[in-house]
Protein backbone atom coordinates (compact mmCIF):
# COMPACT_ATOMS: atom_id res chain seq x y z
CA UNK A 1 0.00 0.00 0.00
CA UNK A 2 1.35 3.36 -0.88
CA UNK A 3 2.24 5.77 1.92
CA UNK A 4 -0.84 8.50 2.30
CA UNK A 5 0.81 11.67 2.98
CA UNK A 6 -1.53 14.89 4.04
CA UNK A 7 -0.08 18.65 3.36
CA UNK A 8 -1.38 21.34 4.85
CA UNK A 9 -3.15 22.47 1.37
CA UNK A 10 -4.82 19.04 0.70
CA UNK A 11 -6.26 19.09 4.47
CA UNK A 12 -7.84 22.56 4.03
CA UNK A 13 -9.10 21.63 0.59
CA UNK A 14 -10.53 18.49 1.78
CA UNK A 15 -12.14 20.22 5.03
CA UNK A 16 -14.07 22.77 2.59
CA UNK A 17 -14.88 20.91 -0.39
CA UNK A 18 -15.01 17.48 0.49
CA UNK A 19 -16.94 14.09 1.70
CA UNK A 20 -20.84 13.79 2.12
CA UNK A 21 -23.22 16.01 3.98
CA UNK A 22 -23.65 19.75 4.02
CA UNK A 23 -20.80 21.27 6.73
CA UNK A 24 -17.50 22.19 6.51
CA UNK A 25 -15.05 21.22 9.26
CA UNK A 26 -13.24 22.59 11.46
CA UNK A 27 -9.73 21.65 13.13
CA UNK A 28 -8.82 23.11 16.65
CA UNK A 29 -5.53 22.01 17.95
CA UNK A 30 -4.82 21.10 21.92
CA UNK A 31 -2.02 21.91 23.35
CA UNK A 32 -0.53 18.46 25.19
CA UNK A 33 0.28 16.51 22.61
CA UNK A 34 3.20 13.94 22.74
CA UNK A 35 5.24 14.13 19.15
CA UNK A 36 4.90 11.27 17.53
CA UNK A 37 8.28 10.12 17.88
CA UNK A 38 8.00 9.58 21.72
CA UNK A 39 5.21 7.03 20.78
CA UNK A 40 5.97 2.79 20.37
CA UNK A 41 5.04 2.63 16.51
CA UNK A 42 4.08 -0.40 14.72
CA UNK A 43 5.71 -0.43 10.92
CA UNK A 44 5.17 -3.85 10.35
CA UNK A 45 1.30 -4.36 10.90
CA UNK A 46 -1.60 -2.42 10.20
CA UNK A 47 -2.48 0.63 13.04
CA UNK A 48 -4.94 -0.03 15.89
CA UNK A 49 -7.55 2.83 15.75
CA UNK A 50 -10.39 2.74 18.38
CA UNK A 51 -13.39 4.86 18.22
CA UNK A 52 -14.84 5.89 21.28
CA UNK A 53 -18.54 7.07 21.28
CA UNK A 54 -22.06 6.34 21.99
CA UNK A 55 -25.72 5.64 21.23
CA UNK A 56 -24.75 3.62 18.04
CA UNK A 57 -28.06 3.02 17.66
CA UNK A 58 -29.63 6.29 16.19
CA UNK A 59 -29.61 7.06 12.26
CA UNK A 60 -26.85 9.86 13.15
CA UNK A 61 -23.99 7.40 13.36
CA UNK A 62 -24.62 6.31 9.54
CA UNK A 63 -22.55 8.76 7.95
CA UNK A 64 -19.56 8.97 10.41
CA UNK A 65 -19.56 5.39 10.48
CA UNK A 66 -19.03 5.36 6.76
CA UNK A 67 -16.16 8.16 6.63
CA UNK A 68 -14.45 6.12 9.55
CA UNK A 69 -14.65 2.82 7.48
CA UNK A 70 -13.85 4.43 4.45
CA UNK A 71 -10.72 5.81 6.22
CA UNK A 72 -9.49 2.77 7.24
CA UNK A 73 -9.86 0.72 4.26
CA UNK A 74 -7.87 3.08 2.26
CA UNK A 75 -5.37 3.31 4.96
CA UNK A 76 -5.16 -0.21 6.41
CA UNK A 77 -6.23 1.05 9.62
CA UNK A 78 -7.92 -1.90 11.74
CA UNK A 79 -10.62 -0.15 13.65
CA UNK A 80 -13.00 -0.76 17.07
CA UNK A 81 -15.64 0.88 18.27
CA UNK A 82 -17.10 1.68 21.99
CA UNK A 83 -19.49 3.64 23.52
CA UNK A 84 -23.07 3.34 25.90
CA UNK A 85 -26.18 2.70 24.47
CA UNK A 86 -27.96 5.75 26.18
CA UNK A 87 -26.20 9.01 26.72
CA UNK A 88 -24.08 8.47 29.65
CA UNK A 89 -20.75 9.69 29.95
CA UNK A 90 -19.96 7.86 32.97
CA UNK A 91 -19.96 4.77 31.28
CA UNK A 92 -18.60 6.16 28.26
CA UNK A 93 -15.55 7.71 30.71
CA UNK A 94 -14.99 3.86 32.39
CA UNK A 95 -15.07 2.46 28.17
CA UNK A 96 -12.69 5.14 27.11
CA UNK A 97 -10.26 4.40 30.16
CA UNK A 98 -10.68 0.46 29.17
CA UNK A 99 -9.50 1.64 25.65
CA UNK A 100 -6.83 3.36 27.09
CA UNK A 101 -5.63 0.21 28.38
CA UNK A 102 -5.60 -1.64 25.66
CA UNK A 103 -2.81 0.53 24.31
CA UNK A 104 -4.31 1.62 20.43
CA UNK A 105 -2.06 3.75 18.19
CA UNK A 106 -5.01 6.39 18.01
CA UNK A 107 -8.33 7.20 19.96
CA UNK A 108 -10.78 9.06 17.96
CA UNK A 109 -13.91 10.22 19.99
CA UNK A 110 -17.03 12.39 20.52
CA UNK A 111 -17.58 13.17 24.31
CA UNK A 112 -21.19 12.65 25.61
CA UNK A 113 -20.19 14.92 28.60
CA UNK A 114 -17.39 17.46 28.26
CA UNK A 115 -16.23 16.89 31.90
CA UNK A 116 -16.20 13.18 32.61
CA UNK A 117 -14.15 12.34 29.78
CA UNK A 118 -11.50 14.69 30.65
CA UNK A 119 -9.40 12.93 33.24
CA UNK A 120 -9.82 9.95 30.69
CA UNK A 121 -8.13 11.69 27.71
CA UNK A 122 -5.45 13.07 29.88
CA UNK A 123 -4.55 9.51 31.11
CA UNK A 124 -4.44 8.46 27.10
CA UNK A 125 -2.03 11.65 26.36
CA UNK A 126 0.33 11.21 29.03
CA UNK A 127 0.08 7.05 27.78
CA UNK A 128 1.58 9.00 24.86
CA UNK A 129 -1.88 7.85 23.07
CA UNK A 130 -3.21 10.66 20.75
CA UNK A 131 -6.40 11.51 20.97
CA UNK A 132 -8.70 13.41 18.57
CA UNK A 133 -12.17 15.06 19.21
CA UNK A 134 -14.51 15.42 16.61
CA UNK A 135 -18.35 17.12 16.85
CA UNK A 136 -18.64 17.71 20.45
CA UNK A 137 -15.37 18.54 23.13
CA UNK A 138 -14.00 18.55 26.38
CA UNK A 139 -13.62 20.76 28.55
CA UNK A 140 -9.97 20.87 29.29
CA UNK A 141 -8.33 21.10 24.96
CA UNK A 142 -4.75 20.26 26.42
CA UNK A 143 -5.91 16.69 26.52
CA UNK A 144 -7.03 16.50 22.90
CA UNK A 145 -4.90 17.16 19.99
CA UNK A 146 -7.72 18.98 18.44
CA UNK A 147 -11.37 19.27 17.63
CA UNK A 148 -13.13 18.15 13.83
CA UNK A 149 -16.86 19.61 13.65
CA UNK A 150 -18.90 22.38 12.71
CA UNK A 151 -18.98 25.39 14.84
CA UNK A 152 -21.58 24.87 16.67
CA UNK A 153 -22.27 28.36 17.86
CA UNK A 154 -22.31 29.75 14.53
CA UNK A 155 -24.39 27.11 13.04
CA UNK A 156 -27.54 27.26 16.01
CA UNK A 157 -27.37 30.91 15.03
CA UNK A 158 -27.53 29.91 11.29
CA UNK A 159 -30.37 27.79 12.35
CA UNK A 160 -32.46 30.41 14.12
CA UNK A 161 -32.04 32.76 11.37
CA UNK A 162 -33.33 30.08 8.63
CA UNK A 163 -36.16 30.22 10.51
CA UNK A 164 -36.76 33.44 11.51
CA UNK A 165 -36.28 34.42 7.77
CA UNK A 166 -37.48 31.13 5.52
CA UNK A 167 -39.94 29.94 7.87
CA UNK A 168 -41.81 32.26 10.40
CA UNK A 169 -40.89 35.84 7.51
CA UNK A 170 -42.17 38.26 10.06
CA UNK A 171 -44.44 35.81 11.99
CA UNK A 172 -44.68 35.41 15.76
CA UNK A 173 -43.88 32.20 17.01
CA UNK A 174 -44.11 30.33 20.48
CA UNK A 175 -41.14 28.18 20.53
CA UNK A 176 -40.22 24.46 21.87
CA UNK A 177 -36.37 23.84 21.90
CA UNK A 178 -35.50 19.96 22.18
CA UNK A 179 -31.76 19.64 23.53
CA UNK A 180 -29.49 17.55 25.60
CA UNK A 181 -28.35 19.52 28.12
CA UNK A 182 -24.47 19.62 29.86
CA UNK A 183 -22.76 18.43 26.33
CA UNK A 184 -20.97 21.17 24.42
CA UNK A 185 -22.23 20.81 21.02
CA UNK A 186 -26.02 21.21 21.97
CA UNK A 187 -25.08 23.97 24.34
CA UNK A 188 -23.32 26.10 22.18
CA UNK A 189 -25.98 25.52 19.47
CA UNK A 190 -29.00 26.41 21.75
CA UNK A 191 -27.02 29.68 22.79
CA UNK A 192 -26.34 30.47 18.92
CA UNK A 193 -30.27 29.89 18.18
CA UNK A 194 -31.45 31.82 21.46
CA UNK A 195 -29.37 34.56 20.10
CA UNK A 196 -30.99 34.43 16.68
CA UNK A 197 -34.33 34.81 18.09
CA UNK A 198 -33.11 37.20 20.71
CA UNK A 199 -32.13 39.65 17.47
CA UNK A 200 -35.03 38.49 15.27
CA UNK A 201 -37.79 39.87 18.49
CA UNK A 202 -40.41 37.49 17.48
CA UNK A 203 -40.19 34.08 18.81
CA UNK A 204 -41.02 33.70 22.50
CA UNK A 205 -39.50 30.22 23.91
CA UNK A 206 -41.80 28.57 25.93
CA UNK A 207 -40.12 25.75 27.38
CA UNK A 208 -36.97 23.99 26.73
CA UNK A 209 -36.44 20.25 27.34
CA UNK A 210 -34.23 17.36 27.30
CA UNK A 211 -35.01 14.75 24.94
CA UNK A 212 -32.01 12.67 26.18
CA UNK A 213 -31.25 11.76 22.37
CA UNK A 214 -34.00 9.41 22.70
CA UNK A 215 -36.34 8.12 20.34
CA UNK A 216 -38.85 6.74 23.43
CA UNK A 217 -37.78 9.99 25.30
CA UNK A 218 -38.53 12.40 22.79
CA UNK A 219 -42.07 12.19 21.69
CA UNK A 220 -43.06 11.99 25.22
CA UNK A 221 -41.34 14.95 26.60
CA UNK A 222 -42.42 16.49 23.45
CA UNK A 223 -46.23 15.88 23.81
CA UNK A 224 -45.72 17.28 27.91
CA UNK A 225 -44.25 20.39 26.69
CA UNK A 226 -47.35 21.00 24.07
CA UNK A 227 -50.14 19.69 26.49
CA UNK A 228 -48.88 22.45 29.14
CA UNK A 229 -48.32 25.28 26.05
CA UNK A 230 -50.98 24.63 23.54
CA UNK A 231 -50.09 27.75 21.65
CA UNK A 232 -46.53 26.45 20.88
CA UNK A 233 -46.08 26.79 17.58
CA UNK A 234 -42.64 26.07 16.94
CA UNK A 235 -40.20 22.95 17.65
CA UNK A 236 -36.31 23.19 17.16
CA UNK A 237 -33.98 20.33 17.71
CA UNK A 238 -30.31 20.61 18.58
CA UNK A 239 -29.80 16.78 18.00
CA UNK A 240 -30.16 14.34 15.48
CA UNK A 241 -33.71 12.71 17.70
CA UNK A 242 -35.58 15.76 18.56
CA UNK A 243 -36.88 16.38 15.25
CA UNK A 244 -37.90 13.66 14.53
CA UNK A 245 -39.38 12.61 17.78
CA UNK A 246 -41.37 16.07 17.39
CA UNK A 247 -43.19 14.91 14.68
CA UNK A 248 -43.94 11.64 16.10
CA UNK A 249 -45.72 13.34 18.87
CA UNK A 250 -47.57 15.59 16.49
CA UNK A 251 -48.67 12.41 14.40
CA UNK A 252 -49.83 10.93 17.62
CA UNK A 253 -51.30 14.46 18.92
CA UNK A 254 -53.28 14.64 15.49
CA UNK A 255 -51.06 17.80 15.08
CA UNK A 256 -49.32 17.06 11.77
CA UNK A 257 -50.64 19.46 9.72
CA UNK A 258 -47.87 21.90 9.53
CA UNK A 259 -49.66 24.51 11.71
CA UNK A 260 -46.73 23.46 14.48
CA UNK A 261 -42.98 24.68 12.55
CA UNK A 262 -40.55 21.38 13.34
CA UNK A 263 -36.91 22.09 12.49
CA UNK A 264 -34.75 19.24 12.83
CA UNK A 265 -31.13 19.03 13.06
CA UNK A 266 -29.08 16.10 11.00
CA UNK A 267 -31.22 13.83 8.86
CA UNK A 268 -31.89 10.03 8.04
CA UNK A 269 -34.51 8.53 6.28
CA UNK A 270 -37.07 8.54 8.69
CA UNK A 271 -36.61 12.32 9.08
CA UNK A 272 -36.83 12.71 5.53
CA UNK A 273 -39.79 11.32 5.08
CA UNK A 274 -41.15 13.56 7.77
CA UNK A 275 -40.31 16.61 5.72
CA UNK A 276 -41.44 14.67 2.13
CA UNK A 277 -44.90 14.50 4.03
CA UNK A 278 -44.54 18.31 5.08
CA UNK A 279 -44.95 17.34 9.33
CA UNK A 280 -40.86 18.80 9.32
CA UNK A 281 -40.68 21.83 7.41
CA UNK A 282 -36.52 22.17 7.12
CA UNK A 283 -33.26 20.53 9.15
CA UNK A 284 -30.05 21.68 9.00
CA UNK A 285 -27.20 19.26 8.10
CA UNK A 286 -23.25 18.77 9.43
CA UNK A 287 -20.88 16.73 7.07
CA UNK A 288 -20.27 13.84 9.25
CA UNK A 289 -19.02 11.47 7.20
CA UNK A 290 -16.60 14.19 6.35
CA UNK A 291 -15.84 14.87 10.23
CA UNK A 292 -14.63 11.49 11.17
CA UNK A 293 -13.21 10.76 7.69
CA UNK A 294 -10.80 13.45 8.58
CA UNK A 295 -10.01 12.82 12.15
CA UNK A 296 -8.73 9.20 10.94
CA UNK A 297 -6.49 10.33 8.07
CA UNK A 298 -5.37 13.43 10.28
CA UNK A 299 -4.73 10.93 13.10
CA UNK A 300 -2.93 8.35 10.32
CA UNK A 301 -0.67 10.87 9.50
CA UNK A 302 0.28 12.28 12.89
CA UNK A 303 1.12 8.81 14.23
CA UNK A 304 2.86 8.06 10.88
CA UNK A 305 5.00 10.99 11.54
CA UNK A 306 3.35 12.89 8.66
CA UNK A 307 1.83 15.42 10.75
CA UNK A 308 3.42 19.23 10.19
CA UNK A 309 2.66 20.74 13.27
CA UNK A 310 -0.05 23.93 12.94
CA UNK A 311 -1.40 22.12 9.75
CA UNK A 312 -4.92 23.17 11.39
CA UNK A 313 -7.85 24.02 8.61
CA UNK A 314 -10.50 26.59 9.76
CA UNK A 315 -13.91 26.72 8.11
CA UNK A 316 -16.44 29.50 7.88
CA UNK A 317 -19.02 30.66 10.18
CA UNK A 318 -21.92 29.09 8.16
CA UNK A 319 -20.39 26.05 8.05
CA UNK A 320 -23.92 23.92 8.17
CA UNK A 321 -26.29 23.30 5.20
CA UNK A 322 -30.17 23.28 5.17
CA UNK A 323 -32.34 20.64 3.43
CA UNK A 324 -35.88 22.50 3.18
CA UNK A 325 -38.84 20.73 2.51
CA UNK A 326 -39.36 18.54 -0.62
CA UNK A 327 -36.30 16.78 0.09
CA UNK A 328 -36.20 13.42 -2.20
CA UNK A 329 -35.71 10.69 0.63
CA UNK A 330 -31.82 9.08 1.13
CA UNK A 331 -31.48 5.83 -1.22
Amino acid sequence: MSEYRLSRRDLIRASLYGGAGLAAASLVPGLAMAAPEERPRRQDQPLEFALVGGLFNIGWWIDPRMGWTAAAKELNINITEVGPVDFNGADQATMMEQVVASKPDAIIMTPLDPDQLVDPCRKATEAGIPVMIFNSDIRDPRYRMGLIGMQNFNGGYLQGQYILNNLLKGKEAKALIMTVPGVENHESRKAGLLKAFEEGGNVTVAEIVNDQADYTVGPQVATAALQANPDINLIVATDATGGESACRALTEMGKADGSVIVMGMDRDDSMLKFIKDGVMAATAVQRNFLELYLATVFMYNHVKGNWIKGAFPSAPDDALGLLPAQVPPLT
